[in-house]
C-alpha cells in the first residue's frame, strides 16, 4: 500500500489480530479510516484468529467471570468485561453480519468457520479504507512531539496515539514470538515472568505407557501447593510425553509454570463411586469368569484400564476372587498424575503473564506512564480459560481503549 511518507495517523495500531482488528474497526468508523493504520509483522492480518477453536472460532462464553482470568491482579480486567460483555461482542460481530450460535455455553459463527469472522473483519475495514502495512514488524516507539514507530526494514510511521496489540509469547509461527514486549519495557512498563498456558502438558512416562494416541471423555482438576482449579469435563489425549486434549488444555491454565504440580482424573464421571461399586459388583456376580483384563470393558476404553490396574500394582488375570473392588472405584475416580514440564510456547494457545496491569489505567487502557500509549489483549498480563476467554479480554480491553481515544 502506497502511504503517505510523513503523514501523521490519529492512531496507529500495532499487531493485527483479534484486538488489533477490533481496534481499527471502531476508530476508522470515529475518526475516518484515512486516520487509522494497523502496522502487521505477517503477510497477512488475522492468522492467529484462523486457528482459535480448533478453527472454528470460539469468539466468547455464555459465563464471562473473574474466576476464568489469570493474572497477578485479575480485577483489572473488571470494568472492561462489564462494559463490554459478550452481549457486546455478540451485537459487534452481528453488525459485521456474522451470525452467534452457542454449543456447550461456547459461542462460535453459524458457520463454524474462523475464516468467515476474519473475513468480515477485513472486508468491512477494507471499505472502510483503513490504511493496513503487512510484512511491517515494528521494533522501536519513541515519543516525540508524536510518536514515532520503526519498523524493522527501517520505515517510520507517526501518529498521536499507538495502541499495542502484538499478543504474547505463544505459537511463534503465528507471529507472536515475545519479541514485542520491548515496544512497552523500553517506554519503562515491567514485563512479569512468561509461561505457556493452554497447552499439552507432560507427565511421568511410566503412568501412560502403551496409552499413545487413546481418548476418553473424563473430569479432572488440577492443584498446585496455592491453588486447586475448578473440575473440568472434556477428552483427555494420551501422548508419548504425556496429556493433551481440552479437558487438559483447559486445567493447564491454572498450573501455568508448576512443575510438580497434580492432576486428578475421574475416568467415569457419568457415575458417583457408590453407584460404580455397585455396577462392578453386579457385574462380578453376572459375570464371574471376568479378570481384570476384562473387568472395566464398557466402562473405559480396555488399554486404559489395564494401565490403570497395572499402575496399581493389580495383575490383569487377578479374579472375583481377589479382587478389590473399593481400591478399583478409588483409581477410576481418582487417578493421579503429576506434571513434569509442558510443550513450551511454541505449542501453546496463549501466555500466562505480560506487561503489568499495574502501569494501565483499566478503564481506559492508557499507559500510566506515557499519554497516548495504549495496550490490549494478550500483551499485558491477563490470561482466559480455554472456551473464549481470550478473545472476549482481546474484544473488551480494546473497545475500552477504544472509547478513551479523542
Amino acid at each position: 500500500m502506497n502511504r503517505e511518507k510523513f503523514k501523521v495517523y490519529k492512531t496507529i495500531i500495532v499487531g493485527g489480530g483479534m484486538a488489533g482488528l477490533v481496534s481499527a474497526t471502531l476508530l476508522s468508523k470515529k475518526f475516518g479510516g484515512e486516520n487509522v493504520a494497523v502496522l502487521e509483522r505477517l503477510n497477512r492480518v488475522g492468522k492467529k484468529i484462523l486457528s482459535t477453536g480448533n478453527s472454528q472460532c470460539n469468539l466468547t462464553n455464555e459465563n464471562i467471570l473473574l474466576s476464568n482470568y489469570h493474572g497477578t491482579d485479575t480485577s483489572f480486567i473488571d470494568h472492561a468485561i462489564t462494559n463490554y460483555n459478550k452481549e457486546s461482542l455478540i451485537a459487534f460481530f452481528e453488525n459485521l453480519g456474522i451470525k452467534l450460535c452457542i454449543d456447550n455455553n461456547k459461542y462460535y459463527p453459524l458457520s463454524k468457520q474462523a475464516s468467515s469472522v476474519l473475513d468480515s473483519l477485513r472486508f468491512n475495514l477494507e471499505y472502510l479504507k483503513v490504511n493496513i502495512f503487512t510484512e511491517q514488524k515494528v521494533v522501536k516507539i519513541k515519543k516525540d512531539n508524536h510518536f514515532v514507530l520503526t519498523t524493522e526494514n527501517g520505515e517510520k510511521f507517526y501518529a498521536e496515539n499507538v495502541i499495542v496489540a502484538v499478543g504474547g509469547k505463544s505459537a511463534k509461527h503465528l507471529g507472536t514470538d515475545g519479541s514485542s514486549y520491548n515496544l512497552l519495557t523500553d517506554f519503562g512498563h515491567t514485563l512479569t515472568k512468561l509461561y505457556p498456558s493452554l497447552v499439552q502438558l507432560k507427565c511421568e512416562k511410566e503412568k501412560i505407557k502403551g496409552l499413545k494416541g487413546l481418548k476418553a471423555q473424563v473430569s479432572l482438576f488440577g492443584k498446585t501447593d496455592k491453588v486447586t482449579s475448578p473440575k473440568f469435563n472434556g477428552e483427555i489425549l494420551f501422548t508419548d510425553y504425556g496429556l493433551s486434549g481440552n479437558a487438559v488444555f483447559s486445567v493447564s491454565s491454572y498450573l501455568a509454570g508448576q512443575v510438580g504440580s497434580k492432576i486428578y482424573v475421574d475416568f467415569c464421571k457419568a457415575m458417583t463411586a457408590c453407584e460404580l461399586e455397585t455396577f462392578i459388583k453386579n457385574k462380578l456376580a453376572n459375570c464371574p469368569y471376568l479378570t481384570c483384563e476384562n473387568l472395566l470393558s464398557g466402562i473405559i476404553p480396555n488399554k486404559i484400564a489395564q494401565r490403570l490396574f497395572l499402575n496399581n500394582g493389580i495383575a490383569l488375570d487377578s479374579t472375583s476372587k481377589n479382587i478389590n473392588i473399593k481400591k478399583i472405584v478409588s483409581f477410576i475416580k481418582n487417578t493421579e498424575y503429576t506434571v513434569v514440564g509442558d510443550l513450551g510456547f511454541d505449542n501453546s494457545q496463549v501466555t500466562h503473564g505480560g506487561i503489568s496491569t499495574n502501569e494501565f489505567d483499566s478503564k481506559t487502557m492508557q499507559s500510566k506512564l506515557i499519554k497516548g500509549l495504549y495496550a490490549v489483549g494478550e500483551v499485558l498480563d491477563i490470561d482466559g480459560d480455554c472456551g473464549g476467554y481470550n478473545l472476549q479480554w482481546a474484544y473488551s480491553s480494546a473497545v475500552t481503549a477504544c472509547k478513551d481515544i479523542k
